[in-house]
């Protein structure tokens, strides 16, 4: 008893630390320029964060946290809105003088769904203030001094992995809970002053912190691991490519994937997205005439050396923005095999798996934005299904035969987007049920056929769930109010 108090205490006392954040940020609301680029020749539009200046001639410069970007004025719409962090600052005077620790939870869960791990933890120090004899504070404050503690160096885990992906040259670098293999990367990023490796582990362990907390805000406290969970980062496509043929081949198309008999996540950094392809089309075409301009000394040049920058720096972005995607995707499902929410040894229900891990996967202007990100792609995928009687049926997404029937097709996309539009739903609106019905999931039989797999999913799904009827109608419901971040900006100008 004395051990568990003085570890609860020490558990205050680190949230205590991160409580000047609380007071820092207290300031009045603050705004920010959103600008929504319409790419040239295509209808795919990219968003950006930053501050906008508009220029005589009909030229704007974005400013952005890696570089800034110059448009015509004619080819972006800017849209002035709160950040979420004054929205967050607002808040939290509220919360504060509440006095109310389920408010200042709360309010901490909101901001982890949107990217602020640190704001989250440290209100987890004001709630302490108000009432340290909590129930669920006290076992959040268990939970933090837990996944907080380094975990020990085991050489067995790095010999595996290099044996395994015959990474005998690769460098490992060790964080508190992953060990990364990696090519060895001197170069700093300009921006964040870190190499790729450090940037990518950074990443993980924000991950790492933002998955236990979610579920325990939500009252499920997952027992973290206890030995570091195994990353490899490739740089050069080859390499990757290589381990992809050495698996079958079954995951073309693909820049990162987690291998559950192996326990082993692979990445490889790459761009891979329609927008990240058009930008590359469009630079290759800059590239030759902007030489030809340099040559010619032709009217105009100046404008068109400052575009072709511009389109380097979206292609930056874009990519750095799929490679915070791909790796919180396959960091979840790293972490519910080895949390114990999904067997490793288990049936693997791609719906299941991949719906939770798209649920988590986060991508939003180079950096990691949050928990339930409506991803413009998945629920483009949802709504062209939505009205399908057989492909956007429940029946057809619970019984995991969307999966089949698409990648059959050619592209999965479609079913990775039905299978994120009913994980969101259950995620935030069944939550309960959604953990009996992952905990019956991990008790199938691997080696049922499937047929019988998805009888037995349909029947344990509507044991967890009610009439799939009723739940049809609410699922519907809450799908329409759902916007993407451009939807949500446009209503806001309305």
């Amino acid at each position: 008893m004395r051990c568990l108090t003085f570890c609860l205490i020490r558990s205050a006392l680190f949230f205590v630390a991160g409580s000047w954040l609380s007071s820092m940020l207290a300031g009045p609301t603050v705004w920010a320029d959103y600008t929504v680029y319409q790419l040239p020749g295509t209808t795919l539009q990219l968003l950006l964060e930053g501050s906008v200046t508009h220029h005589a001639g009909g030229t704007a410069t974005h400013r952005h946290p890696r570089g800034s970007l110059h448009f015509s004025s004619r080819d972006i719409q800017v849209i002035e809105s709160p950040t979420a962090i004054s929205v967050y600052s607002k808040r939290l005077r509220e919360v504060e003088s509440s006095n109310d620790v389920d408010k200042v939870l709360e309010l901490a869960r909101w901001a982890l769904q949107n990217g602020m791990l640190e704001q989250s933890k440290s209100l987890l120090s004001v709630a302490w203030k108000i009432d340290s004899s909590h129930p669920h504070l006290r076992k959040l404050a268990g939970l933090m001094q837990y996944i907080n503690r380094p975990l020990a160096t085991d050489p067995d885990i790095e010999k595996h992995v290099r044996d395994y992906v015959g990474g005998r040259a690769m460098t490992a670098t060790r964080s508190k809970h992953f060990l990364l293999l990696h090519d060895e990367q001197s170069a700093k990023d300009e921006v964040t002053g870190r190499t790729r490796a450090e940037m990518r582990l950074e990443l993980l362990e924000t991950v790492y912190e933002s998955y236990f907390l979610t579920f325990a805000f939500r009252g499920v406290f997952l027992r973290p691991p206890t030995k570091r969970l195994e990353v490899v980062l490739f740089s050069k496509h080859a390499d990757f490519m290589q381990m992809e043929r050495r698996l079958g081949g079954s995951l073309k198309q693909t820049a990162g994937f987690y291998l559950p008999a192996e326990n082993v996540s692979m990445f490889y950094d790459s761009g891979t997205s329609d927008h990240f392809k058009a930008l590359m089309q469009l630079d290759q075409q800059l590239v030759q005439a902007r030489e030809l301009a340099k040559k010619s000394r032709m009217a105009g040049a100046g404008e068109l050396i400052r575009f072709a920058k511009t389109i380097e720096l979206l292609i930056d972005i874009t990519r750095e923005s799929e490679d915070v995607a791909t790796v919180s995707h396959e960091a979840v499902h790293h972490l519910a095999a080895n949390t114990g929410v999904f067997p490793r040894d288990g049936a693997f229900v791609r719906w299941v798996h991949e719906g939770m891990a798209s649920y988590f996967e986060s991508a939003r202007m180079a950096k990691w934005s949050g928990i339930g990100v409506v991803d413009e792609s998945r629920i483009s995928y949802y709504r062209v299904l939505e009205g399908d009687p057989v492909r956007g049926s429940l029946e057809f997404i619970v019984s995991d035969i969307g999966f089949a029937l698409e990648t059959a097709l050619g592209d999965q996309l479609p079913a990775y987007g039905q299978a994120w539009a009913l994980t969101h739903f259950l995620f935030d609106q069944r939550f309960d049920a959604l953990m009996r019905f992952y905990k019956r999931v991990g008790e199938l039989d691997k080696d049922e056929s499937p047929q019988e797999r998805s009888d037995d999913l349909l029947k344990i799904f509507d044991e967890c769930f009610g009439d799939r009827t009723t739940l049809e109608l609410e699922w519907r419901r809450y799908m329409r109010g759902l916007r993407t971040d451009i939807e949500r900006l446009a209503e806001e100008t309305n």
